[in-house]
Order: C-alpha cells, then sequence, then structure tokens
C-alpha cells in the first residue's frame, strides 16, 4: 500500500490536508491527514490527473511525426495519463481488425492508459462488432465527403449509438481550398463552416462537438449536444500566431473568438478541455504544402495551470474540465480522488513557473507555437498508483492500458 500526503482537490469540497491510501492501483481511502512528523507530505498540490479525449498519436502509418510511446510520454509529462486517440492513421482505423491492430500498438508501447475512436463510414451500424467494439466513441470527419453524405451519417449514427459520436464541425460545403499566402487566408477559407455545420446538427445527448473555435459555433450548438475547447482556441489568434506554421484546422480566429470562447469555458458552457495534439515535423509545417494541426498534449495542463496562477481560470473549472468533465462524458469512472477511483494524481507546485522549452519537450514534432510562454509543469505524475513522469522526465517504459475493454 502507497500513502499519499498532502494538500489535495476533492471534488466538491476544494482543497483539503488529506491522507490519501493506494491499493493495487486504486483510492482505497482518503482521510483528514493529521500530518504526522513521520509521514512525508507531497510539495505543492496533489490534482487528479488529465483525461485527454482528442490526441492523434500517428500510430500507425506517420510514425516520423509521433508514435504511442512519444505521444504518450508527452502526455505523462505534461499531467494526462489517459487518452483518446483519433481514427485518422493510417489506415483509417474503421473496422474490428484495424481497431485491434491500434489497440495492439497501443498496448505495446503507450505510458499512459487509453481509449481508441472509431471512423464513421458507409453502413457502420449494420456492422456486427457496432454494439461490441470496446471503443471510446465514433468520429466523423467531413473531408472528402459531400455534405449530404456527412449529415446522413451523423443521424444514422445517433439513432443507433450508445457512444458519443464526435464530429469535426465543419460544414463540407463552406470548407474551400484556395491557395495559401498567409494564414489568414486559411480562416477565410473556412470562415462560416463552423457555424454553419453545427446549425444543420440534429439535436443528440450523444453529440460531442470536437474543438470548438468560434463565436458564431458556440451560439449555433445543438441541444442537448457537449463540446470541448483546445488551448489554441483559447490563447491563440490571428495576431499572435499568425505564421503558417500556426495553420490548423478548424482555424485560429480573432481575439474576440478567444475572448467568448474562454468566458463559456469558465462558465462551464464549454465543458471540456482537450488538445487535439496533431504533430507534424517542422519541416513539413514549412513546406509548400503545409498540412494542419499543432502539438498540445504536453502543454495544455501546463499552459491552463498558468492560467489559474494568473487568476484568469478558476482552478475547480481546469480540474473539471481537465479530468472529471471528460470521464464523465466517456461514462468513465475516473479524474476524481475519491475511494475507489483509480490512483491517477500530478504533483504541482504553484511557484515553479517556467518558459515552454522545446528541448524539454517529448513529441517527435519538436517544435510548439506556445515556445517560451510560462507554463506549470508537474514535478511529478503518477497512473494507477504508479509514477511514470518526474520533473518531466519519463520513468517508465509502458504499462497503459484500454480504459474501454
Amino acid at each position: 500500500m502507497s500513502v499519499f500526503e498532502g494538500k489535495a482537490w476533492i471534488s466538491n469540497q476544494g482543497l483539503l490536508d488529506v491522507s490519501i491510501e493506494v491499493e493495487d492501483g486504486y483510492i482505497s481511502s482518503v482521510k483528514k491527514t493529521n500530518l504526522e512528523p513521520n509521514k512525508e507530505k507531497v510539495k505543492g498540490l496533489i490534482l487528479p490527473a488529465a483525461m485527454d479525449m482528442h490526441v492523434h498519436f500517428r500510430d500507425p502509418g506517420y510514425t516520423h511525426k509521433e508514435d504511442w510511446r512519444t505521444g504518450s510520454e508527452s502526455a505523462a509529462c505534461g499531467g494526462v495519463t489517459a487518452v483518446v486517440d483519433m481514427p485518422n492513421t493510417n489506415p483509417f482505423t474503421s473496422n474490428i481488425s484495424l481497431f485491434k491492430e491500434k489497440e495492439q500498438i497501443a498496448k505495446n508501447k503507450s505510458v499512459v492508459d487509453f481509449g481508441i475512436g472509431i471512423n464513421v463510414e458507409e453502413k457502420l451500424t449494420e456492422q456486427d462488432w457496432f454494439d461490441t467494439v470496446p471503443a471510446a466513441f465514433w468520429k466523423l470527419y467531413p473531408y472528402g465527403i459531400s455534405s449530404e453524405d456527412y449529415f446522413r451519417l451523423a443521424r444514422e449514427v445517433l439513432d443507433k449509438t450508445k457512444k458519443p459520436l464526435v464530429i469535426h464541425c465543419e460544414h463540407p460545403d463552406h470548407m474551400h481550398n484556395n491557395p495559401l499566402e498567409k494564414l489568414s487566408d486559411h480562416t477565410e477559407n473556412r470562415l462560416f463552416a463552423e457555424e454553419k455545420c453545427l446549425s444543420e446538427m440534429p439535436s443528440s445527448e450523444y453529440l460531442h462537438v470536437a474543438h470548438l473555435s468560434t463565436s458564431n459555433g458556440l451560439k449555433n450548438l445543438p441541444a442537448l449536444s457537449s463540446t470541448e475547447v483546445c488551448p489554441h482556441h483559447l490563447l491563440l489568434n490571428l495576431d499572435n500566431c499568425s505564421t503558417l506554421d500556426c495553420k490548423v484546422d478548424p482555424p485560429l480566429r480573432h481575439i474576440s473568438d478567444n475572448n467568448d470562447l474562454y468566458n463559456a469555458y469558465r462558465n462551464g458552457i464549454i465543458p471540456i478541455l482537450a488538445s487535439d495534439h496533431a504533430p507534424h515535423t517542422i519541416e513539413e509545417k514549412r513546406s509548400d504544402t503545409p498540412p494542419s494541426g499543432m502539438p498540445g498534449v504536453e502543454t495544455m495542463v501546463p499552459l491552463m495551470l498558468q492560467e489559474v496562477v494568473e487568476k484568469r481560470l478558476d482552478l475547480s473549472r481546469l480540474v473539471n474540465s481537465m479530468a472529471e468533465a471528460p470521464a464523465d462524458r466517456l461514462g468513465l469512472q475516473r479524474g476524481r480522488i475519491e475511494e475507489g477511483q483509480p490512483a491517477d494524481f500530478m504533483f504541482v507546485d504553484f511557484k515553479n513557473s517556467e518558459k515552454i522549452k522545446l528541448d524539454n519537450l517529448h513529441s517527435r514534432a519538436n517544435w510548439s507555437p506556445f515556445e517560451d510562454w510560462k507554463a506549470i509543469f508537474p514535478h511529478k505524475v503518477i497512473r494507477r498508483g504508479e509514477l511514470i513522469s518526474e520533473n518531466s522526465e519519463v520513468v517508465s517504459n509502458s504499462g497503459g492500458i484500454n480504459l474501454f475493454d
């Protein structure tokens, strides 16, 4: 049995001095501590570890950008002990055999626990494994598809699913490919894509809107749906990140969009924080045809912890959005420091703010739009009772499990 003593975030109560007992990877008790002299006290705060339900670990098919080992090491050093990987690998994760192949890769390489999304394709709901595959959710993309088929497939899955349908919320008819000379050209190409997509989506409790990016998208959220926001759509815009390195789908927008999204996030209207970690090498980003996407799983929590320190965000809202809300949305019993939950923690010292340096990050992409931004990285991260990173160094080789098995 392991015992952790210190000031911990306890759901619905806030920061309390507690003694957390851990057995076989789970929390066996949480008690008020007497801070006895012979007990080792955790430095700083004990927070629930984060769950990032939107990452692209690029494995299989694009492992020069990232793989399950480097992606999960990035997650671990950023305070994230569970991720859900998106299906747009090569080949797309779209059937049971490809799902099992990716699952095995993750089990062999991942330092953090995981889920896997399955791509929505024709006749998905007719497959004999549709109701039994241990996937986290279904994912629907608007690329290479007509708008009629896009919305038809969304309705078909929503009518039959017991899992979330995660949509990339851009309307196929409003995604243009005019040549790019500057980053704002990409924004112009997608100017109305998000709001038009959301205005046509059906209302459903199973609908989840990925990476919300605009004020008008926020106004058009379908009833009953949930949504997420990423740090880059809260903190970056065409003024402070204007090079084509920052090309991402959906695009960066304006400060007014940042402010509206941030206010909705603060108030819980946008319940979930996710990274949309989508690494490409810097050579690819600086080519004549830069792909969309940026790394983010390692910097997501540290950036937002800095926001807490600078009093732009309440700690309660951050903990809920990074740990409790994603777990609840996916039907998992995790994300809280309470008896029976997995022993997934991060230890954080709010006095240890530092600038983000590429040499300290673990993604194979080896760049970040947040280089030199101030952030607070956890000094220890524990997954199911096991230390997996310490002082931004990985101390575990594997051990991740599929949380949906």
